[in-house]
């Protein structure tokens, strides 16, 4: 994937900065199939998360729509489909040729098992060669999990058919004007979701999007820093009264509390390892807004044809799935 931005050394370099950045990558690298069970990441994601099912439906019509304007046998291609949550309704539509791709082996093994209506391979997203023009590649969760800039741009659009698209889906927060306020925008954007997983019992949704939340604040800043179940109890003691006020529209109010949540966080900040590697791993995360999407989609060539949002995303964010051309 290439290193983060701010990851690259120049001038001196000591040798805590280069053991930190053999961490870093090392944590950076890590396969999901390290920290949750298949079964476990298929079930929570999409019975237990507010937004993700839905957006994986609107995934499927935008695929079915293409398909029946072509009006031919279509070229699709998942990128990042880990244990094959969404693949095998993907697998349903008519007149596809499927492929699906992961770096992760152990989910790729798993995926291949559970669904045989598409080839599944092991494969990077910047180095992958489909060997014939696509009409479709899709992704739903996987770009925030890719290191800044976005590389994998370039790969995708030389690959695709002059009429073919991109679909992209993943969860955007509202718009900000600093690194400060993204954070802000994702702990409340976390909260909505891991709120709503306490109150319906959903106790390892809200634990793993805990670990999740504290990643996200480590990663380009510190991912030496190693989770915690005081810093993981801190987030879910915090989520109801943060996501009571966003969904309020008392969004000030509610940064207020993230402020306060940070700064009590930052009083237990910890780089023991735990020999948890649920704790011990980041999932590497680092989420964006709509306004930073378009810079980075602009740059690669690539313009949004339509977009449908699923969730609050002008206060608290969403699930977004934009139909991305070529300019």
């Amino acid at each position: 994937m290439g290193c983060p931005k701010g990851w690259e050394m120049g001038g001196k370099t000591s040798k805590f900065n280069i053991a930190n950045l053999i961490f870093k990558i090392m944590v950076r690298e890590v396969t999901y199939s390290k920290i949750i069970s298949p079964e476990e990441f298929n079930r929570i994601n999409t019975e237990e998360h507010l937004y993700i099912k839905v957006s994986d439906a609107v995934i499927v019509k935008f695929i079915e729509e293409i398909r029946k304007k072509l009006g031919r046998n279509i070229e699709v291609v998942e990128i990042g489909c880990g244990p094959a949550r969404i693949l095998g309704e993907i697998a349903k539509i008519k007149n596809i040729n499927l492929t699906a791709i992961d770096h992760d082996k152990d989910f790729v093994a798993y995926a291949r098992k559970k669904v045989k209506g598409a080839e599944v391979k092991v494969a990077d997203i910047e180095t992958y060669n489909h060997g014939k023009p696509v009409d479709v590649f899709y992704s739903q969760g996987v770009h925030h999990h890719i290191a800044k800039p976005p590389k994998y741009f370039q790969n995708i659009r030389k690959q695709l058919n002059n009429n073919g698209i991109f679909i992209l889906s993943d969860e955007f927060l509202p718009n900000y004007n600093s690194e400060e306020e993204r954070r802000l925008r994702a702990v409340i954007w976390y909260s909505h979701i891991i709120s709503h997983a306490q109150k319906n019992n959903h106790k390892i949704l809200a634990q793993e999007e805990a670990k999740t939340l504290l990643d996200e604040l480590n990663t380009e800043i510190d991912e030496s820093r190693i989770k915690t179940e005081e810093q993981i109890n801190l987030v879910l003691s915090q989520v109801d009264i943060i996501d009571e006020e966003a969904r309020k529209g008392n969004v000030s109010r509610a940064e207020i509390i993230v402020k306060k949540f940070l700064n009590n966080l930052s009083k237990i900040y910890n780089y023991k390892q735990s020999g948890d590697p649920t704790l011990d791993l980041s999932r590497g995360d680092y989420k964006i807004c709509d306004k930073v999407f378009r810079e980075e989609i602009k740059s690669a060539g690539f313009t949004v044809e339509k977009f449908k949002a699923v969730g609050p995303i002008d206060s608290i964010g969403a699930m977004v799935v934009y139909v991305l051309k070529k300019k």
